[in-house]
């Protein structure tokens, strides 16, 4: 019984690894964030003035309360429509989290909540609630497999086009114009990263930003040293050719991400791994 509350964390680190485990139940950046959402509307439950220290409020923030820029998209008073807005953050995440790996789409979610919140800082411009944060997350789901068929075969396009549409219609009417730009903000702010973490190919026009990244180590390219063919060299030995390939295979990899590569030079790659580890 104690085992099924049991916390434990992975020894590796791999793109699909959870950041740490409660019992059978993987904690993921789209499980988390999700799971933070539904307790603040239990906290509410319990105590509304409670959510006031997560809210991002202007002139809280430039009087030094900093953990506001990143804690408002989890102050959510609790409703249906919030509930829904939840669990498609949770769906359409998970999916995202699946293309570009746990670590990138935390940096997303941490991009999309500090960006908008600087900007509504800087124009005075209270804000809370997860529901912009969605809206970005899906949207780029949306534009990265546009042609995904939803409910009565609509394109998953035409759904961003007009859920977007309908949320701005519905602040315009609240008189809460100020929210449209910081939705734009987060719109924009979603593009970019996801440009970045290494999807929206597709879309030339959004910059690609340059993310530094960890290199892994390795020997030294066979093109970058002379290859000297000893007698005892048998069978065995890699081919330098072989290596190269599967050097500038890897690096595009860590350049542009693993959508970058074409259905042939993933097919390659994988031959080539093989053939490498047998030898």
């Amino acid at each position: 019984m104690s085992g099924r509350f049991q916390i434990s964390f992975p020894g590796r680190r791999d793109h699909d690894d959870p950041w740490f485990r409660i019992g059978a139940l993987d904690i993921t950046t789209s499980v988390l964030v999700p799971g933070l959402c539904v307790v603040s509307m239990f906290m509410w439950a319990a105590n509304p003035e409670v959510l006031r220290h997560l809210v991002l409020f202007a002139d809280d923030v430039r009087h030094g309360q900093i953990w506001r820029l990143l804690s408002w998209p989890l102050a959510n008073e609790p409703d249906i429509w919030t509930a829904l807005t939840i669990a498609m953050l949770w769906y359409f995440g998970r999916e995202l989290e699946r293309m570009i790996g746990r670590v990138k789409y935390a940096w997303m979610l941490v991009l999309l909540a500090v960006v908008p919140g600087v900007v509504g800082t800087l124009l005075d411009i209270n804000q809370a609630g997860i529901r912009p944060v969605e809206i970005a997350v899906f949207c780029v789901f949306c534009a990265q497999l546009p042609d995904v068929r939803f409910f009565g075969g609509i394109p998953a396009w035409v759904f961003a086009a007009v859920i977007v549409g309908i949320e701005v219609l519905n602040l315009i009417g609240l008189r809460l114009a100020n929210l449209v730009l910081l939705l734009a903000v987060s719109l924009a702010t979603a593009a970019l990263a996801a440009r970045a973490f290494g999807i929206l190919g597709d879309y030339p026009w959004i910059p690609k930003l340059a993310i530094p990244s960890r290199r892994r180590k390795r020997l030294p390219r066979a093109t970058d040293q002379r290859v000297v063919t000893r007698p005892w060299a048998g069978s065995n030995s890699p081919d330098p050719r072989d290596q190269a390939e599967l050097d500038a295979l890897l690096d595009k990899i860590s350049a542009r991400g693993i959508d970058s590569l074409s259905r042939d030079e993933k097919a390659r790659l994988n031959e080539l791994s093989q053939k490498l580890r047998g030898r």
